[in-house]
């Protein structure tokens, strides 16, 4: 082996280009020939230390040791170059065979009749390059079951188009991470290159960003083709709808982003700009519409251009007798206005709401029916009806109970705040202007509003000074009432039960339980994007990848598996693909790729999925 340092200079243009390739000398019959083994880019070493640099990728590839001081230039450049070059000889797993060159190499993938004795030297077997493939190939099956490949096809991407996208979204679900970390995931982690047939080496991390954004343009048609694939796949009868909303932060500023506002953070980062995403399920937990609004959007106002989105479906769902029922539209108070409520009426939908204010006129009966009773909790509910809906009144013991800690809590804390403040005024350098200890009154009551309206609270005014501060509870307010432990839920639908009710609304939990799993099993955060196609990018590659994961858990559970996305992939991961090589007593080396044997969990879930539990085959270089 040798180096050799290549010039090109284009047409026309005075610049040249310079870089080294690692080439190899052999003999045919017609006489000496040479050929280019790998290309080096531009190297830095200086000339006198090419030969040392061929020489010594030479000595790693066929396993032989140094017998001279390697320079601390070279070593880490050979062993790149030599890894590189090792990844260039390994055939993929597709092929069965490769025809040997003139160098007598050999790849013989694995058969299960075939055996293979070698007399080998045991001190010199290393294993490298190990990356993992359990999880990756549980992803990627359901990927290509559920049909997303014929779908992108449909869309106009091409098989390598397909094959990026396939990466991206099973990236997200395994190394949930930003674009440019699932790039670093898919070179240095994991095996989904070879399982998709991808070279990642020569992948840049620019192509991730084009994924994105071709699946964004695409999102409609995406959304629309994957929910009908998922009906028909899996009988989804689609007979409610669950809306809700979330929001996720940033910690750069708002740059030129129309869609980044600050607003009311989920979690608690009111310090920086957010967006918020609002997605609609089914009863079964499959994602149907997704959207992006502003950080500081109405929750209200986001109702209405989901509605009209989902009117591109029919408002109605066929029971398995053919019959045609209205579809139930499940959303939270901060959504139920009433011109809300109005809208889905006359849309064709009903609706099963949180009252946002107590009904005035509502009288509960006297008889209430449990509706749902465990160990540590009971839930009682009574049902009132009105002219054109359903109010449902219920109370919980355990909801009673957090909320009268809450109450005695936030008593204490506003009352020693009161305290701390009338005794301000009586102190040397305390707070004692009039209009100031209005001002620190003003605050405390913010800080504890949910107590703060039962109190009566006089300031003496003494010469433009605070003289005395007195408070007391309202006579007319009993604070009990609002620590209760109830709440009322509304709904059009007349005919169902007070406990249909109540099952149908705690649906919400299993959107509160998406959205948990999307920030943090699924990379919804962290979002390091300042433009807004990037953004919503990134946010629709989240969706997808609950797709699939949604789909996975839906054969688990059919099997008695219920565990979070989270340990599932983790137990997964055990699972590797890794190089290993040794030298025979003849001096010749073999290499072997080869996937590690499945443990007792990937046997399981392999076979609650019907697909294979030990991906890829093994193959097998002889130099």
């Amino acid at each position: 082996m040798f180096i050799r340092q290549i010039v090109k200079q284009n047409k026309g243009y005075q610049q040249k280009f310079i870089y080294h390739a690692l080439m190899e000398s052999y003999r045919t019959e017609k006489g000496p020939r040479q050929r280019m083994l790998l290309s080096l880019g531009k190297l830095s070493l200086p000339r006198e230390q090419w030969k040392f640099l061929a020489n010594r990728i030479e000595e790693i590839l066929t396993g032989q040791q140094s017998f001279t001081l390697v320079d601390v230039n070279v070593e880490p450049l050979a062993q790149h170059y030599a890894e590189l070059l090792k990844k260039k000889q390994t055939p993929p797993p597709v092929k069965e065979t490769l025809e040997p060159s003139s160098t007598q190499q050999k790849s013989v993938p694995a058969k299960e009749d075939q055996h293979h004795y070698e007399e080998v030297d045991v001190d010199s077997l290393i294993n490298r390059q190990s990356r993992t493939i359990g999880a990756e190939h549980v992803c990627l099956s359901m990927i290509n079951r559920i049909g997303v490949p014929d779908i992108l096809s449909g869309l106009g991407f091409n098989s390598q188009q397909i094959q990026w996208a396939q990466t991206t979204v099973v990236g997200r679900m395994v190394y949930p991470s930003s674009e440019y970390g699932t790039y670093q995931w898919t070179k240095r982690i994991s095996a989904i290159g070879e399982l998709v047939g991808l070279d990642v080496q020569r992948l840049s991390h620019n192509r991730f960003y084009q994924v994105s954004d071709w699946l964004l343009e695409n999102k409609e048609q995406i959304e629309k083709k994957l929910s009908d694939r998922e009906r028909t796949l899996f009988s989804l009868s689609e007979k409610i709808i669950l809306y809700d909303l979330t929001n996720t932060h940033f910690e750069s500023g708002i740059g030129k982003s129309k869609k980044k506002r600050y607003g009311h953070s989920k979690q608690k980062r009111r310090d920086c700009p957010l967006v918020t995403l609002g997605l609609v399920i089914d009863e079964d937990g499959f994602p149907k519409r997704s959207e992006v609004f502003e950080g500081n959007v109405k929750e209200g106002k986001t109702l209405m251009e989901m509605v009209n989105r989902l009117n591109q479906d029919k408002p109605t769902a066929r029971q398995s007798g053919g019959e045609e029922v209205k579809k139930t539209v499940v959303i939270d108070a901060g959504i139920a206005e009433e011109e809300n409520l109005e809208q889905l009426r006359n849309e064709g939908y009903d609706y099963i709401c949180v009252a946002r204010n107590i009904p005035l006129d509502i009288s509960p009966q006297d008889e209430f029916v449990t509706v749902r009773y465990t160990k540590d909790n009971q839930v009682e509910a009574s049902l009132v009806t009105k002219e054109n809906e359903v109010v449902l009144f219920c109370r919980s013991v355990k909801k009673k109970l957090k909320e009268k800690s809450i109450q005695t809590l936030f008593q204490e804390r506003f009352e020693q705040e009161l305290e701390r403040i009338r005794d301000s005024i009586h102190k040397k350098g305390g707070t004692k202007r009039y209009d100031k200890v209005l001002s620190r009154i003003g605050r405390a009551q913010e800080r504890y509003k949910k107590v703060a309206y039962f109190y009566d609270i006089d300031v003496d005014n003494r010469d433009g000074n605070a003289s005395h501060i007195r408070w007391v509870m309202k006579p007319n307010l009993n604070i009990d009432e609002r620590f209760s432990g109830t709440y009322y839920l509304r709904t059009s639908r007349m005919d169902i039960t007070e406990k249909e009710i109540w099952n149908l609304y705690v649906m919400l939990t299993d959107l509160e339980d998406t959205f948990r799993c999307m920030k943090s099993e699924l990379g919804l955060r962290p979002n390091y994007h300042q433009k807004d196609h990037r953004i919503e990018g990134h946010l629709f590659i989240t969706v997808l990848a609950y797709h699939i994961v949604n789909c996975i858990q839906w054969y688990l559970h059919r099997k008695g598996i219920y565990m979070r996305w989270g340990t599932i992939r983790d137990y997964l991961s055990t699972q590797v693909r890794v190089t290993t090589e040794f030298t025979t007593r003849k001096g010749k080396q073999i290499i072997l790729r080869n996937t590690t044997e499945p443990e007792p969990f990937h046997t399981m879930v392999a076979k609650a999925l019907s697909i294979e539990s030990k991906p890829l085959r093994l193959n097998k270089i002889s130099v």
